[in-house]
């Protein structure tokens, strides 16, 4: 079984067009694992030390996330482990599709709108969430 790091709510960050206010994909790297997280599951309580449970948070190694944005630039995000699909009211799902070994994350979903997701690819394309 795989450790995975624990992701604080400071550690994340989002797209420079995202809306000031929250509603925003966030994306946190730390040890070799990108988080993808949706800041409207924040509540008053919610402090930059925040430690966010894995069952709020989509996880994929940094290479799986880096291949997705290569696919997302590239017009083709067909074949990447982090799944985006439109619903019939205009939102649009964010899941992982994984083997069944990695079956603890497949049950999560975050659902932004399409404004989120816009500035979330626009933050994709500027390479905001490269690896440093």
């Amino acid at each position: 079984m795989t450790l995975l790091p624990t992701f604080t709510v400071g550690e994340f960050r989002k797209a420079a067009r995202s809306s000031p206010n929250q509603n925003c994909v966030r994306v946190a790297r730390k040890q070799g694992w990108t988080a993808v997280w949706d800041d409207k599951r924040s509540t008053a309580a919610t402090t930059p030390a925040t430690m966010l449970p894995n069952s709020e948070l989509l996880l994929l190694t940094d290479t799986q996330f880096d291949d997705f944005q290569a696919a997302v630039r590239a017009g083709d995000s067909g074949r990447s482990p982090l799944n985006v699909t439109r619903r019939t009211d205009g939102m649009y799902i964010f899941r992982i599709t994984t083997t069944s070994s990695d079956a603890a994350h497949t049950e999560v979903e975050l659902v932004f709108d399409q404004d989120e997701l816009d500035a979330f690819h626009d933050g994709v394309f500027n390479h905001e969430f490269d690896h440093a």
